[in-house]
């Protein structure tokens, strides 16, 4: 069917899509969850992490791939599948699951910026370090896993990690408009309290893209993962690359 690339939000990592890929493998796609660069450590990514950084590898894991690929990025993640898509040739469409969708210019900060007041910002603190940033302790709960388990919620905490600062700042570069011209899809996620719904809906609408809504927290591949799995190959049919 369909090679997917997930790629996961900040603070996050390939851990969060465990529940995900079982449910899309039985669909006969070919799922693969990169970690962006330093995301697989406890640590976490440095603080000299960029976007481009990230960008960069996603698309090195896309253009090792024989045929063409759709990348689904999760919050901040859509920045990264759209930086990716502007670095690599082999990217056949783009799925926003609860994501950031910036143009050539955006970064995810002023997008941000530009929204709805949300829960997340009240939560992250500046690590020590003062160029990355983390989550409070078991604030996720609220922002991230507000319809998990607590069983859930309390493993996803425990995984979450320093998320640097510069891909949050830092403007997309697509200066050839070469994301901008690949099919996408946005999946908006109408209970989320990380990244406004209505903020989901205004970037997918700038974009031109269609859209399905999820009555979904933030993080739907932990607490839906089977409806999720559903409306990601309903949106390849959409968008002509299944």
């Amino acid at each position: 069917m369909t090679t997917l690339i997930l790629v996961h939000g900040a603070w996050h990592g390939p851990w969060c899509w465990e529940r995900l890929v079982p449910h899309l493998e039985a669909k006969g796609h070919t799922v693969l969850t990169p970690a962006l660069p330093g995301h697989d450590q406890a640590e976490g990514a440095p603080a000299t992490t960029t976007l481009e950084d990230y960008g960069r590898a996603i698309a090195s894991v896309a253009n090792g791939e024989s045929e063409q690929v759709v990348l689904v990025g999760h919050s901040m993640g859509g920045a990264v599948i759209t930086q990716a898509a502007a670095l690599s040739s082999n990217v056949a469409g783009l799925i926003y699951l609860a994501a950031f969708v910036p143009d050539h210019g955006d970064s995810i900060a002023e997008l941000a910026g530009a929204a709805p007041a949300d829960e997340l910002s009240e939560r992250v603190a500046l690590a020590p370090d003062g160029g990355r940033t983390v989550i409070e302790d078991g604030a996720g709960s609220d922002v991230f896993y507000a319809d998990c388990t607590a069983e859930d919620q309390a493993w996803a905490n425990a995984r979450l990690i320093p998320q640097p600062i510069q891909p949050i700042t830092e403007a997309l570069e697509d200066p050839e408009g070469r994301a901008a011209s690949l099919p996408a899809f946005g999946i908006i996620c109408t209970q989320d309290r990380a990244v406004h719904p209505d903020l989901q809906r205004d970037m997918c609408e700038a974009r031109g893209m269609p859209t399905s809504e999820m009555a979904a927290s933030h993080s739907p591949f932990l607490s839906v993962p089977q409806d999720l799995a559903d409306e990601i190959d309903k949106a390849l049919g959409e968008m002509g690359v299944s």
